[in-house]
């Protein structure tokens, strides 16, 4: 990530420092897992080591590195990246979690963690069209937030199949990117 910074096209430029692919190699790392804590774990180390990667890289090349900055993102990573594994878990899996009593795989569950992924890609997009279009090159913006839709509608329609499910992926993604947006306003 901090070579891409200063080696990538400037039309890239974000991708290697924005959340968004960081929750990506977090879901990634989770698929791993062949058990609920397993995902769950994976994708907790994933987060905080990509961002450990990142800034010790940058360090090492002479950047400067914020002590506070690095707390917060390797927080934000493990507990992101546990939430990441659950999703991955429950998306995915056959033993997903079941509603008491029904012996069904929770309908409002699988449209959550449908949610979860898709929500930060476009609340992270709706920052960067939103606050810092004019320092940044705004078709990644745009480019991100296609993906955003792209991957909850993919999702969707292989792994939350039902209206229930459907309807619960949308208004989640909904409320996940505007949570980001407005964290990101306050950062």
């Amino acid at each position: 990530m901090s070579f891409g910074q200063s080696a990538a096209p400037d039309a890239l430029l974000p991708l290697f420092n924005s959340a968004a692919p960081v929750a990506a190699i977090s879901v990634a790392a989770a698929l791993a897992g062949r058990r609920p804590w397993q995902a769950m774990a994976l994708g907790a180390l994933a987060g905080p080591m990509t961002m450990v990667g990142y800034y010790g890289t940058s360090a090492l090349r002479g950047f400067g590195v914020s002590g506070s900055w690095v707390l917060l993102w390797c927080t934000a990573g493990v507990a992101v990246g546990a939430v990441l594994g659950s999703v991955v878990w429950e998306l995915r899996s056959s033993k997903a979690w079941r509603a008491p009593g029904t012996g069904r795989t929770s309908h409002v569950w699988r449209g959550l963690a449908a949610a979860t992924w898709p929500g930060i890609a476009i609340g992270e997009a709706a920052h960067g069209i939103a606050r810092i279009a004019d320092s940044t090159p705004v078709g990644y913006w745009w480019t991100e937030l296609a993906v955003g839709v792209a991957v909850l509608a993919v999702t969707c329609a292989r792994r939350a199949r039902s209206r229930l499910s459907a309807s619960v992926a949308v208004l989640g993604t909904v409320v996940v990117a505007a949570g980001l947006f407005l964290t990101y306003g306050a950062l």
